[in-house]
């Protein structure tokens, strides 16, 4: 094997394992940020950034990023996972302090979240489903966290988060639903090429 081989075999290596720990990496930041909470503008600042990080590296991993390959798709899903968290933590932090329907800044994360999905959707045909489904699920729950609140069916505050059904089914199901016809399709596709 001549050297340049060699090179290129080692930066892919070395690439996934950078996109592996970038999770790990955000999560401390994140772990960080909570154990020195302080109350000031620099803090607030420092908490959005950190949860709106996953919109970028999204969008890098479906954009810039070549495929197939095997830290494209780690990116990939650390982005995914770094951005249902952050989602969570924004409903969460949003919920926790309001009675009542929410603000309309969860609204604006909820839309913009939708709005990545569709960005990152258009350059990969083989996720379109997934991330049409994720981005449905983010206009529900943006339009529905708002403008749907009665004070019969939804709990509000942080109750809201841990026991409403409709929104676990929305939050969760929805993009759930979206990766598993994502993943039949694929099945389709696959098995007519081989045919």
């Amino acid at each position: 094997m001549n050297t340049a081989t060699e090179n290129v075999e080692r930066s892919a290596r070395s690439s996934v394992v950078k996109w592996a720990v970038a999770p790990f990496v955000w999560a401390a930041l994140l772990v960080v940020w909570v154990l020195l909470i302080s109350n000031g503008p620099v803090s607030t600042i420092t908490f959005v950034v950190l949860l709106a990080l996953p919109a970028p590296w999204l969008l890098w991993a479906s954009w810039r990023m070549p495929r197939p390959r095997v830290d494209t798709y780690v990116a990939e899903g650390g982005a995914l996972l770094t951005g249902f968290i952050s989602l969570y933590l924004a409903t969460l932090t949003y919920m926790m302090f309001n009675e009542g329907p929410a603000p309309v800044e969860l609204m604006v994360v909820y839309f913009a979240a939708a709005a990545v999905f569709v960005a990152a959707a258009v350059p990969l045909p083989g996720r379109r489903i997934a991330y049409g489904a994720a981005a449905l699920a983010c206009v529900i729950l943006g339009v529905g966290l708002r403008l749907l609140y009665s004070g019969t069916s939804f709990y509000p505050g942080i109750d809201f988060i841990t026991k409403d059904e409709l929104f676990a089914w929305t939050f969760l199901g929805l993009p759930a639903l979206g990766a598993l016809l994502q993943f039949l399709w694929w099945l389709r596709r696959r098995d007519r090429v081989a045919a």
